[in-house]
């Protein structure tokens, strides 16, 4: 902020600086290991919901992916969702879980291949987010997971044939 001189674009987004921060004499202490991941909030919300699922309600459509959420057959152990998903109002952890588990069908025959993909890629990344103990095929795995999705997302054929552009 000093050095651009932007302190109302910081001010604007909600930053402020920290010049004196409580860890700085801890001994041995690196803050960014402290930090831990939140699965919950940053995969099953963030990725999953806000972002795959809002990316593919605007390539099929609310009213056909509530449909499809709708038309999903029920099975023991399988959340069926009679109703919907458009009329949840706040999701929990486990309901975006349910989801996650039949997303990929749902989105067969109504997206591309290439969105199946990348969906299924991500799906994945989030599976092996839940282990809680990897070894180094798991981590191996999951990070081929992540390349994928990035790899695909980089495809402006992906992109465009979806947005009919």
């Amino acid at each position: 902020m000093q050095r651009n001189k932007q302190s109302k674009k910081f001010d604007k987004e909600g930053l402020h600086p920290v010049f004196d921060p409580f860890w700085k004499d801890l001994p041995f202490t690196d803050i960014f290991t402290c930090i831990t991941p939140d699965i919950l909030h940053q995969l099953h919300k963030g990725i999953f919901h806000d972002h795959l699922v809002q990316w593919c309600l605007g390539i099929i459509g609310k009213k056909e992916m509530d449909a499809r959420f709708q038309a999903m057959g029920q099975y023991p152990g399988l959340c069926h969702f009679k109703k919907g998903i458009l009329v949840v109002s706040q999701w929990t952890g486990m309901e975006h879980k349910e989801m996650e588990r039949v997303f990929v069908g749902l989105l067969s025959g109504a997206a591309s291949d290439n969105v199946l993909v990348m969906a299924r890629s991500l799906l994945d990344f989030i599976y092996y987010a839940w282990f809680q103990q990897h070894t180094d095929k798991t981590l191996v795995v999951m990070q081929e997971s992540l390349n994928l999705f990035h790899t695909l997302s980089h495809t402006k054929q992906v992109w465009y044939s979806e947005h009919g552009r």
